[in-house]
């Protein structure tokens, strides 16, 4: 292997690892803590729970500056500091008596986290890779759920058997050791700064563009239409961390609960490798769309299990549901790419990264209150639904209306 491709592999295997880190530790395994913590300071769950809302409205907030500090900083320094508030902020958790404090520590992790997880690591991998481009984010991105699979476990063994509190500080210290390197490795945010080239960059992209791609606007028909599409999408997003209560709502254990979000973590990881290759072997819209099918499918055969009570049919549609991330995390990027080229892509994707943080922070809530108010899960399925349609045509406008701007490209 000659040193120009090793410089390919690295940049796949360091996203890997920023992925796993601030993704797959640090946001989806939050809610393992959700009762054992409340329970022991004596707070209601939600009251808690907020500290990771206000975790993913900084995540939010800081993807929005994210392409500014990759433009004018060494972002090597800056990985270091969000590395650092992210696992310091995790292990002190495990010294906090008092919620504010959780609340505290959330906003810092919060701000560490936005710093190396969506946005910068889509942005990295669309400044390297012009062909492949959707395998190389689909592998990056499927890590956070591999990350959240394997960990989960482990620590939720942990809390029963050392307490929440030193389960923090391991998981602080694994969310530092899984990030260390990228941390240690040499390498750059594009491949230009160290004398590459994109790999499969042969100026076709530029070719294939149509007229007006010179400009970029935020209140264009298709950027709106992408935007709400995003917002939407990923408010579903919260239904797994539901699964267990779903289960106990109709009369079945919480191990089934458990299992049903287990079988969604796996789906997850397998629809995200599956929308790379997919939107390489078409486009990105056609990968989307094909995704977005498989999860009406999970949400009708979810409520079929619930009306039937047949566990089988429950974890089949969570391992489908699963598919609801593959969307979020690597169709959105892509399909943002496709659209807009990666001229444009940075400032495209600063808001929509922005959105995808918003809509999954807001997910739990929504899907919590349609509970607490009707009193079933069921609607909360059913508007899930009606969302998927909605955005069916959502991003139908959208890639039409800047088709006419440019050729769709992968």
């Amino acid at each position: 292997m000659n040193n120009e491709k090793k410089e390919y592999y690295k940049i796949i295997f360091v996203m890997c690892c920023l992925s796993a880190s601030s993704i797959g530790l640090c946001m989806n395994s939050v809610g393992i803590f959700f009762t054992p913590v409340s329970m022991s300071l004596g707070v209601l769950r939600g009251s808690f729970a907020l500290s990771a809302t206000l975790s993913s409205l900084f995540v939010a907030l800081i993807s929005l500056g994210v392409p500014r500090l990759l433009r004018l900083y060494n972002y090597k320094k800056v990985l270091w500091i969000g590395v650092l508030l992210a696992s310091i902020s995790t292990l002190l958790m495990g010294l906090s008596q008092h919620v504010v404090m959780f609340y505290i520590l959330g906003v810092l992790r919060g701000i560490g986290i936005g710093v190396y997880s969506m946005v910068p690591i889509t942005i990295v991998i669309t400044n390297w890779f012009v062909k492949k481009h959707g395998v190389a984010t689909s592998i990056a991105l499927s890590f956070s759920g591999l990350a959240s699979t394997l960990m989960a476990p482990i620590l939720s063994f942990c809390i029963v058997y050392v307490g929440w509190e030193i389960t923090y500080i391991i998981k602080g210290i694994i969310v530092f050791l899984i990030a260390l390197p990228a941390l240690l490795l040499k390498w750059s945010p594009k491949p230009e700064m160290i004398g590459l080239k994109p790999y499969g960059d042969d100026n076709q992209e530029v070719k294939v563009s149509l007229q007006n791609t010179n400009t970029f606007c935020y209140v264009s028909l298709g950027f709106i239409c992408l935007c709400i599409f995003t917002l939407l999408h990923t408010s579903i997003t919260g239904m797994t961390q539901h699964f267990a209560s779903l289960s106990v709502s109709i009369g079945l254990t919480a191990m089934i609960g458990a299992t049903m979000t287990s079988c969604s973590m796996f789906g997850n990881i397998m629809t995200k490798l599956l929308i790379g290759f997919i939107s390489d072997r078409f486009n990105a819209l056609k990968a989307c769309l094909i995704m977005i099918g498989i999860n009406m499918i999970s949400l009708m055969i979810l409520m079929i299990g619930c009306l039937q009570l047949n566990i089988t049919l429950l974890l089949l549609g969570s391992f489908l549901f699963g598919s609801i991330y593959s969307v979020g995390a690597v169709g959105i990027p892509l399909l943002t790419k496709s659209l807009f080229g990666s001229e444009h892509y940075t400032k495209a994707y600063s808001i929509i990264g922005f959105l995808t943080s918003l809509g999954s922070s807001l997910s739990l809530t929504l899907i919590g209150y349609l509970y607490d108010f009707s009193g079933t899960y069921l609607y909360a399925l059913i508007l899930a639904l009606v969302f998927h349609v909605f955005n069916i045509v959502m991003i139908c406008i959208s890639a039409y209306s800047l088709y006419k701007k440019r050729k769709f490209v992968n």
